[in-house]
C-alpha cells in the first residue's frame, strides 16, 4: 500500500512540474529533448510532448514496479527492500525531471526564465 502512495505522490509532483514548465514556456512551440556534451541541441519535440514524456514514462515504470511488488513474493531476506527501492526510483526520476527542466532553461536562454 505504501508503495502505491509513494508512486502516486512522485507522479503528481512530476506532472505539476511539467504543468508549471508548460505555462513558463508557453511561447515556445518546441523544446529541446537531446543535447551533445557541449550543450548543442540536436533534437527537439513539440512542447507538450516534451513535457509529458518523462512523467508518462515514470507512471509506466512505477506502475509496473508497484504491480510487481503486490503480485510477486520477494526472495527471502529481500522483503524489506520493496518500499526503499520504489522510493529511490521515484526520487531519482523526480531529480531527473528537475535536471531536464534545468537543461531546457539553460538552452532557451537562462536559468531563471
Amino acid at each position: 500500500m505504501l508503495q502505491s502512495i509513494i508512486s502516486i505522490v512522485a507522479i503528481i509532483v512530476m506532472v505539476e512540474m511539467s504543468r508549471r514548465a508548460d505555462a513558463r514556456y508557453r511561447s515556445e512551440t518546441t523544446l529541446p529533448m537531446q543535447w551533445l556534451l557541449d550543450g548543442t541541441v540536436i533534437r527537439t519535440a513539440p512542447r507538450r510532448f516534451a513535457l509529458a514524456f518523462f512523467p508518462a514514462l515514470l507512471a509506466f515504470v512505477l506502475g509496473a514496479m508497484v504491480v510487481a511488488s503486490l503480485m510477486l513474493t520477494p526472495r527471502p531476506g529481500e522483503e524489506g527492500l520493496v518500499i526503499p527501492v520504489i522510493a529511490c526510483v521515484a526520487l531519482l526520476c523526480v531529480g531527473l525531471q528537475v535536471f531536464y527542466l534545468r537543461l531546457v532553461a539553460k538552452s532557451l536562454g537562462g536559468w531563471g526564465k
